[in-house]
């Protein structure tokens, strides 16, 4: 019977790798394949067509309890290099025993916005930063499943490159 993934223990966000950037909540980027609608001879009505490797834009948005030192530096007009790190719960019903992975993903982020969030006595203030992200990068329990980075035409799936010919057609 295979390992059940149950939940998200814990988790940090970290910019440059070391920098501990505080107490926030993420909104992951959400990835979509540009797509066209196709109709014509040869097909009963319409298919949306997406094109392999060619993404919409991804945004990231890190929300924070408060106006943290982290939120208002994050907001300066540069690449920020952000690692989201997690440690997963499986369950494995054949052996009745828990067991964490961990998941790590690695973005270069510009900043799009900052909200200052609200005033409101003992109350969160909800803080947020938003990106737009360029590159990304997911690790599963030590596998990468998930590489784009749209500057360097890559577009890997579970290792598998879906722009290495594009980009060879290209000449790049």
């Amino acid at each position: 019977m295979p390992t059940r993934t149950e939940r998200v223990v814990d988790y940090s966000v970290f910019l440059n790798g070391t920098d501990y950037l505080g107490t926030s909540t993420v909104t992951m980027p959400e990835i979509t394949y540009l797509a066209d609608t196709i109709k014509g001879g040869g097909i009963s009505g319409e298919v949306e067509a997406p094109s392999p490797g060619q993404t919409g834009a991804m945004t990231l948005t890190l929300n924070w309890r408060t106006t943290e030192p982290s939120a208002a530096a994050l907001l300066a007009p540069k690449v920020h290099a952000l690692d989201l790190r997690a440690s997963i719960q499986t369950f494995d019903p054949t052996k009745n025993e828990y067991k964490e992975v961990p998941f790590k993903v690695s973005v270069r982020a510009r900043p799009l916005s900052m909200s200052l969030g609200n005033l409101e006595p003992a109350a969160a203030m909800d803080t947020a930063n938003t990106f737009s992200v360029t590159y990304i990068k997911v690790l599963l329990d030590g596998k990468e499943v998930l590489e784009i980075d749209k500057y360097n035409y890559i577009h890997k799936v579970d290792g598998f490159d879906y722009l290495a010919v594009t980009k060879a057609n290209l000449g790049l």
